[in-house]
């Protein structure tokens, strides 16, 4: 279809390449890391949220701000263990030179010469990281924000095509499952040999999931986390935007989260034009989003099968259109009897911002023999008598919604089709939330959580996404001040001496 605006759909072999192979430069090493997490501003803040008196307990030898580094520091390392051992006494000393920079000399001179145990960080996330985690995840949420922002992600300025919306306008986010910490489901077993009672760790925050779809569907036995997330080209540009736990085990437990994630960051990203999505989200997920003004891109579910739409009556001629693969069809009778689904041309996809909520149309060039016709449908939203009436000019009665009708719009008509050019480009985006999952994955030591129970989980989740936004600031920074010295060396050159 030539005419189509979202164009045709290409085999793999024809497909653009667009990744490009890791280079030495873009590789971090452990060093580095650690480095990026002792410079970063945005956990020096964090700090100070919590400096709480203790009244209880063993006293704390060491600033609050040294247990947030070491939090941060575990998901590079792999352990807590590993994580104490790198804080070497050079390590500790550039730790120190840090604090001081960064939080001052008097934070620095509360810390003791040499770096804190295992032991001491275990109580700390007891009594100190774990009470305060919702105020530490609300502060790392808005200052991800501000740092995509900053790093010219969502730009508002930017122009808008809603058929080819670039990376940095998406947001992406998807839920991964890392196996509990043991094996271990009932606290006491019984040898059935010997009659030995055996006492065992559980963790009471792992449950059994779903993952890998419906198709391939297996269990996984721990917590599941959601991640959002933006990015720009290239390595190391992503910023993690937010976090969540899905505490149920269906998929629609996890779209539920997401939308819920989604809906709180539009607003905050003005520059937002859309999120992608694998096939957890269904029509009533994309309506949500769709209403809100964003493109939802992601794969029509296995389970929808071709629908009756309308029958349009130009004159002399009829045309009889369908829902085929998220899209207007028009059903065509062959020479044999049967019947074929074509899909109609869309010459432009339309978004109209309203005051309530936001309207997508396609544009659709009907072929003809007697002359093409122009025909609006509206896509990714399912209307309710509560959204604006619509009036048949013909009859000159209200227009039943899709609700009245029996009819899931934004099941059946996607915004960008899947079997389009279009959906083949943007799509591959969603890759960028498998690479968090493999990097979440890479950072437990054995691939298994490295902490029990639900608000400690959620102190080492928020120091990985601290360690993987920490080295997008540094990366960030690297790239500005090298574009800032190349442009001072060219403007030095051109003037005449």
């Amino acid at each position: 279809m030539p005419d189509d605006i979202f164009g045709d759909p290409k085999s793999t072999a024809d497909r653009p390449r667009r990744k490009r192979q890791l280079a030495d430069q873009d590789q971090r090493s452990q060093e580095q890391r650690i480095e990026d997490c002792l410079d970063y501003p945005v956990i020096y803040e964090m700090a100070e949220h919590l400096v709480t008196p203790q009244t209880v307990g063993c006293p704390r030898r060491y600033p609050p701000i040294v247990y947030l580094l070491l939090a941060s520091l575990m998901p590079i390392t792999g352990s807590k263990r590993s994580a104490v051992g790198a804080l070497t006494d050079k390590q500790w000393s550039r730790l120190r030179a840090s604090v001081r920079r960064n939080a001052g000399r008097r934070t620095a001179a509360l810390l003791p010469t040499t770096p804190p145990s295992r032991g001491q960080y275990l109580y700390a996330e007891e009594r100190l990281l774990a009470p305060n985690v919702d105020v530490l995840q609300d502060l790392f949420e808005r200052r991800a924000i501000q740092q995509a922002l900053e790093q010219g992600l969502f730009p508002i300025k930017a122009t808008r095509n809603w058929s080819r919306p670039e990376r940095r306008q998406l947001l992406v986010g998807d839920a991964t499952v890392p196996k509990a910490p043991s094996k271990a489901e009932h606290t006491h077993t019984v040898d059935t040999t010997t009659g030995e009672v055996r006492a065992h760790r559980v963790d009471s925050a792992a449950r059994l999931y779903y993952e890998n779809g419906e198709k391939e569907k297996t269990v996984a036995r721990g917590t599941k986390w959601f991640f959002a997330s933006g990015r720009d080209t290239g390595y190391w540009r992503r910023i993690i935007l937010c976090f969540r736990h899905v505490a149920g085990g269906e998929y629609q437990d996890e779209a539920a989260v997401a939308v819920r994630a989604f809906t709180a960051l539009r607003p905050q990203l003005p520059g937002c034009m859309g999120a992608v999505y694998d096939g957890a989200f269904r029509g009533v997920h994309r309506d949500g989003l769709a209403r809100l003004g964003l493109l939802v891109i992601n794969k029509q579910h296995g389970s929808v099968k071709p629908r009756a739409y309308e029958l349009l009556r130009y004159g002399r001629c009829r045309h009889d259109l369908w829902c085929d693969r998220g899209r207007i069809a028009e059903r065509i009778l062959l020479d044999d009897g049967t019947s074929a689904l074509v899909p109609v041309p869309i010459s432009r996809i339309e978004h109209r911002q309203g005051q309530a909520k936001s309207r997508w149309y396609h544009l659709l060039r009907i072929p003809c023999r007697h002359g093409e016709h122009a025909h609006r449908v509206q896509v990714g939203i399912t209307t309710t008598p509560d959204d604006r009436s619509a009036w048949d000019a013909s009859t000159g009665k209200r227009r039943l919604s899709d609700v009245e009708r029996d009819f899931h719009r934004a099941e059946y008509l996607q915004q960008i089709p899947e079997q389009t050019l279009a959906h083949q480009l943007v799509y591959p985006y969603r890759s960028d939330s498998e690479s968090v999952h493999s990097q979440f994955d890479r950072s437990l030591w054995n691939q298994r959580m490295i902490s029990y129970g639900l608000e400690r989980q959620r102190v080492f989740v928020l120091g990985f996404a601290l360690a993987q936004n920490a080295t997008s600031h540094s990366v960030h920074s690297e790239r500005h001040t090298a574009t800032r010295e190349v442009r001072s060396e060219i403007a030095t050159a051109g003037r005449p001496k």
